[in-house]
């Protein structure tokens, strides 16, 4: 099946469907079994867990994750090309930041990249990761969960200065898909994980009686890294 991609303009989201085919799951899966980190069943807090970081050659890097990572910006570069015109893009940074990539004008440079590792009863509570842009490209592995963008934080201590709220829009993600957003700016939360739905790929690749239902992998560029190319 071919990868197809939302945007939701609004809060520049964009969810590809898709975007990782069954094979390239399965390789993803085997790569990191060994290094992703649960909870004991009886905690809902999700599990963050380091898979890749630093510059090329560096010990801590593991070439084949950042290469993933570039496969994935080109992906849905291609997509923005499809549908959004140049107008369009250049109204919305996560939108200009994708397009800089299929136009070759800025390359990607993913220099970190984590994990996180869900129980079915798992639930992220909605929120920004910071007081600035913060881009990041997540695909799903497992059980399917609902995302939701938008969605004004409860509390203001949960809200920076560059929120962008409004109407909550939920995107439903499977395993391969991938999201592309500001996740500084845009709030964020998965307040359910549909049990049972992994495909049986999740099963061939982790370890006998791993207790996760999901794993987000999350691939970054580093902090600063757009501001040469902005103007």
């Amino acid at each position: 099946m071919e990868p197809q991609c939302t945007i939701v303009k609004e809060y520049g989201v964009l969810h590809l469907r898709g975007a990782l085919g069954e094979e390239e799951q399965l390789a993803l899966l085997r790569q990191i079994a060994s290094d992703v980190k649960s909870r004991p069943p009886a905690n809902p807090i999700p599990a963050n867990f380091h898979l890749s970081s630093g510059d090329a050659g560096s010990v801590t890097r593991r070439e084949p994750l950042h290469e993933l990572g570039k496969l994935l910006y080109q992906r849905f570069a291609d997509e923005v090309a499809k549908q959004l015109s140049p107008t369009e893009v250049a109204a919305e940074p996560s939108m200009a930041r994708i397009a800089r990539v299929h136009s070759g004008e800025q390359p990607v440079n993913v220099n970190h990249v984590s994990g996180v590792c869900y129980q079915a009863h798992s639930v992220l509570a909605n929120h920004q990761d910071g007081p600035k842009a913060l881009y990041t490209m997540s695909v799903a592995l497992g059980c399917a969960c609902d995302f939701v963008v938008g969605a004004r934080p409860a509390t203001s201590a949960g809200r920076f200065k560059n929120l962008r709220s409004g109407a909550p829009v939920t995107l439903r993600m499977e395993s391969g898909d991938a999201i592309f957003f500001d996740g500084g700016s845009i709030p964020h939360a998965i307040p359910t994980i549909h049990k049972g739905t992994a495909p049986p790929l999740w099963h061939q690749a982790l370890r006998k009686g791993f207790g996760g239902a999901r794993v987000s992998v999350l691939f970054r560029e580093p902090d600063g890294w757009d501001a040469k190319y902005m103007g």
